[in-house]
């Protein structure tokens, strides 16, 4: 089996205003007429252009089952404009379209290829709770009952406060992680995610509240570029960090491990795709560090494949979709969360097939 031809649809946020590149769907086709899919996540402004100019020349004619050697030659071939950012991103689509194209040519999801044997259900967490464009606190609330009654046993808030707002704003804060850990009772995991938007002095003063209200971590408190920081937020040990979502590559999860961080979160669409991802689980797995990867699709796979992968994220489907949700339109066959978990399909690969329709709707303009 040889490669024929790679090709990559860029899709535009659908919101109006915000009509940057939201996702790139990546095809590797084949002489045997198999095609594998693939995503690049995270407004991966560029990453079509490096696929189907850089990327392409390298991969045609090429043995597709070869998976690490066609990755570290395209790694290679990032040298000169830097083996991070857009190249790597860029990278992970085309590598988990070999790995989606490897499944459909022995019959076989991808999972029963990673060592995944007969788990196949994968607790995931809500992950679409905050208070930005809310008028009150009651719609908040509302999402996660209905949370609850869909069977979900674990939520992430995203904070939407941080120094600039002062006393009153982190007080706001706190107040509505009470009510949500009220509204999902003892039992149900939290985690917080402030998105980078803290500084050290802020995330130190919220640790004890997070604490209070049984945080199970704390996700990205402040620039991820601060080590020094997380070293010295872990060494408050009250609430474990989380953080590896923006990270390329496994070498920078080296720093993150010893500055204190104990949930590593790799975005499988981001940081090298599936190989990438497994190299970033042995790794933890060497320091006794859990991996839960950021951004729903996907990791299911991995996660059920690997003992150190406790749990998954997931954006439930929406209407309007955001933009980093496309995948639910773009491809079809994801596996939506029943009961707080998803339950990986037997079909080949991913399970996916790329629905035409939505290249049109939402291809740039």
């Amino acid at each position: 089996m040889r490669i024929t031809r790679l090709r990559a649809h860029a899709l535009r946020n659908p919101a109006p205003g915000r009509e940057a590149i939201a996702l790139v769907v990546v095809e590797i086709e084949t002489d045997e007429g198999l095609t594998g899919l693939g995503s690049v996540g995270g407004f991966p402004v560029g990453a079509e252009t490096i696929i189907t100019r850089q990327f392409a020349p390298l991969l045609e004619g090429a043995d597709p089952t070869e998976i690490e050697t066609l990755w570290e030659r395209l790694y290679a071939s990032l040298n000169r404009q830097g083996q991070r950012g857009t190249g790597v991103m860029a990278l992970s689509g085309v590598d988990l379209a070999l790995w989606d194209l490897l499944g459909k040519s022995v019959g076989r999801p991808v999972v029963s290829l990673i060592g995944g044997g007969s788990r196949r259900i994968v607790p995931v967490y809500l992950s679409s709770l905050s208070l930005r464009g809310r008028d009150d606190h009651q719609s908040l609330l509302d999402e996660v009952l209905e949370g609850r009654r869909q069977g979900f046993n674990a939520f992430k808030y995203f904070a939407v406060h941080g120094p600039a707002d002062g006393e009153r704003g982190r007080q706001t804060e706190v107040e509505v992680l009470r009510e949500v850990r009220s509204a999902i009772g003892p039992d149900a995991d939290l985690m917080v995610d402030a998105h980078f938007g803290w500084d050290l002095p802020y995330a130190q003063r919220m640790i004890q509240p997070l604490a209070d209200v049984g945080a199970g971590w704390l996700e990205n408190p402040i620039p991820i570029e601060d080590l020094a920081g997380y070293e010295a937020l872990a060494r408050e040990t009250a609430v474990p960090l989380a953080a590896g979502e923006s990270e390329r590559t496994r070498f920078p999860f080296i720093s993150l491990i010893n500055a204190g961080v104990y949930y590593l979160q790799p975005d499988v669409n981001r940081v090298g795709g599936l190989t990438e991802t497994l190299r970033i689980c042995a790794l933890a797995a060497s320091h006794q560090r859990p991996v839960a990867p950021h951004q729903g699709w996907l990791h299911s796979h991995l996660i059920a494949a690997r003992a150190n992968c406790p749990i998954g994220e997931y954006f439930p489907r929406r209407d309007p979709l955001p933009g980093n949700s496309l995948i639910w339109d773009a491809l079809k066959g994801e596996p939506e969360a029943i009961q707080g978990a998803v339950t990986i399909p037997d079909r080949p690969g991913f399970g996916w097939t790329l629905d035409q329709d939505s290249l049109t709707r939402y291809a740039p303009d």
